[in-house]
């Protein structure tokens, strides 16, 4: 059984791959990522079954795989494949759900730790040999409103009620009920958000949330407001993001993920010139914890594919 794998991927999880080759006999040809040209080398030597991150492959890679390859996605999101060829193709996507919930939700707090309390700011001024305080907030008693209330969703409420005291406004776009975390429940965006110090990101993307984060959503806000983002680049227009921490309306903001990832921003909109954004590189599911699950989630596809026995495959395939 041959595998190709992003290097990175492998690196991140060398333990159980490692293990996967000496139990199992996989064998897993490491590539650069987005190296699509020696990705294409090795499968037209017939490796059928290729390993991806986060990254976004281009059309002609995926319309450039055999029909019955399986492209297995290294975590929970797969806005970046392109399911309708896939589905053209007979390409079967699979990926691992349920494992990076913890750590997601554990760094969507990281990331408003930082920005609350200034750390960045305070860690360099402390490297640089000054020593002045910057004033922050308490989070207990504020009031986060979590746009996107599924499995990370819910944990990142359950920190925040639990361990913080803050007060939880949920928004889905479904109807959620009898949970004991929230405060409140809206469907209405504007509801959602009228009150809350802080909106953190957790939905799913898709070509309805694309640019969910807009001007007008941002207008509803309260001035001031708090965004946080551990989901999808894509859910958020950074124009209008960029152009509202400039003008001050959102005061801040923590961002793990982007529009495009390695970041390669917008020469006029570029979040790393502001000094009121705290940016980590799409790195919410990298803990130890969740790279063990994920690599036995994908070890479980590798040998399901093999054998021809079921894969867990994205929802989109199973209904085809």
């Amino acid at each position: 059984m041959k595998v190709i794998i992003q290097r990175d991927l492998y690196s991140r999880s060398y333990e159980t791959f490692s293990n996967a080759s000496k139990e199992h006999g996989i064998q897993f040809i490491q590539t650069d990522v987005l190296d699509e040209d020696t990705m294409l080398k090795h499968h037209n030597e017939g490796i059928n079954c290729i390993v991806v991150g986060a990254e976004a492959y281009s059309q002609k890679f995926y319309n450039s795989l055999r029909e019955g390859t399986s492209v297995i996605r290294y975590g929970v999101g797969y806005n970046a494949v392109p399911i309708d060829i896939c589905l053209r193709r007979n390409i079967k996507v699979g990926y691992t759900p349920g494992t990076l919930t913890d750590s997601v939700a554990e760094h969507t707090f990281a990331l408003l730790l930082s920005v609350v309390r200034k750390t960045p700011e305070l860690h360099q001024s402390v490297k640089a040999g000054e020593w002045k305080g910057l004033t922050g907030i308490e989070l207990k008693n504020k009031t986060i409103a979590v746009i996107g209330y599924g499995q990370i969703g819910q944990a990142v409420a359950k920190i925040a009620k639990q361990g913080f005291g803050m007060k939880i406004s949920a928004f889905d776009m479904k109807e959620i009920k009898n949970d004991s975390l929230f405060d409140s429940f809206s469907n209405n965006f504007c509801e959602a958000v009228k009150d809350a110090d802080i909106v953190t990101i957790h939905l799913a993307s898709s070509p309805e949330t694309k640019d969910f984060i807009n001007q007008e959503k941002i207008k509803l806000m309260k001035d001031g407001t708090i965004l946080i983002n551990t989901a999808r680049g894509d859910l958020v227009a950074e124009k209008d993001l960029y152009e509202a921490l400039e003008n001050g309306k959102i005061s801040a903001a923590g961002l793990d993920v982007f529009k495009n990832e390695p970041y390669l921003p917008d020469s006029k909109y570029d979040f790393r010139k502001l000094t009121n954004v705290v940016l980590t590189p799409h790195c919410g599911s990298n803990t130890a914890e969740a790279s063990n699950r994920i690599a036995n989630l994908v070890v479980k596809n590798i040998l399901a594919f093999y054998s021809s026995s079921e894969m867990i495959l994205i929802p989109e395939m199973k209904i085809k």
